[in-house]
């Protein structure tokens, strides 16, 4: 044989041989947005449709393994419709509660959130990247500009459904309204207004649930969405607690749901009979505000106090 052929078969060898080393490191290394976020190559199994009509946001829940078949954690596909855009998140959440979230699909709508997009998976991939869910709560889902803001916030509240969905347990918010333990001695109803009269640590309290909805306006379109809030009221009529629980907080995103929860919390130490705070950021030729239905939540409860 020729010194040229011989050359072009180990040539030929060489290229055959790094092939086959590629293929490997490629078979091993975090290629994909789910081997990246557990930082290893891993196989989704076992996908199922969720069907619920309080969590229709989430599309699937799958498994998520190593390699050799290790169990990772339990893998969601979440879908949000929003007018900035258009995603779906990858949310898993692992054995000892950790959450994981990464983009999917994303389509935004306009050249302003298209261009804001990058910021909004810079604080994904920061704030998400295993987590505790019980620590959700304390991100800070409203810095930035407005597209930011009410992406971030979406974000969040989607993520949060989907471990509302995982664990699989009612939240308490009346315990969460306290921070403790309380004894339930009776409730009512009166409309969209539930009452829960209980004792805490010996002391009685009366707890106003309410829930309405009402219009917001995003800066592109008048959108509806509901707000449910909490009061509980003393023995003397004495406005003692209150709460905004941000898991069932479906109006205006991003900042407005911290002004609207501090406009509420104004209403502390005051007494129920007293002219609750008129809002000051709306109505407004587009919408009423999420102040404005926080308004009438606190009046409707007035009703029947």
């Amino acid at each position: 044989m020729k010194k040229e052929n011989i050359i072009l078969v180990l040539a030929f060898g060489l290229m055959v041989i790094l092939s086959i080393i590629m293929l490997g490191i490629q078979g091993f290394f975090p290629t994909t947005e789910l081997d990246k976020m557990f930082n290893q190559k891993v196989v989704v199994s076992n996908e199922q449709a969720v069907v619920d009509p309080e969590f229709v946001n989430i599309v699937s829940k799958a498994d998520v393994s190593t390699l050799g078949g290790a169990k990772l954690a339990d893998l969601y596909t979440v879908r949000v419709d929003h007018t900035y855009f258009y995603m779906e998140l990858y949310v898993a959440i692992d054995a000892s509660g950790k959450v994981y979230a990464r983009d999917k699909v994303v389509r935004t709508k306009d050249s302003t959130s298209q261009s804001y997009f990058p910021i909004v998976r810079e604080y994904l991939l920061k704030n998400y990247s295993g987590l505790y869910y019980e620590n959700i709560k304390y991100i800070d889902g409203a810095a930035g500009a407005t597209t930011i803001t009410v992406s971030r916030s979406i974000i969040k509240n989607t993520v949060s459904r989907v471990v509302l969905f995982h664990v699989g347990e009612p939240v308490d918010y009346v315990k969460e309204l306290f921070g403790k333990d309380y004894d339930l001695v009776s409730t009512e109803t009166f409309g969209h207004v539930n009452l829960y009269n209980v004792s805490v640590d010996g002391v009685s309290y009366r707890v106003f649930e309410a829930k309405d909805s009402g219009t917001y306006y995003d800066f592109q379109s008048t959108n509806e969405g509901e707000i449910t809030i909490y009061v509980a009221i003393d023995t003397t009529g004495t406005i003692k607690f209150v709460s905004m629980p941000e898991t069932l907080y479906g109006h205006s995103g991003g900042n407005f749901y911290n002004q609207t929860k501090a406009f509420l919390e104004s209403v502390l130490d005051q007494q129920i009979s007293s002219n609750m705070p008129d809002s000051t950021t709306g109505p407004t030729a587009n919408s009423n505000g999420s102040q404005f239905l926080v308004n009438l939540l606190l009046k409707d409860i007035q009703e029947v106090a």
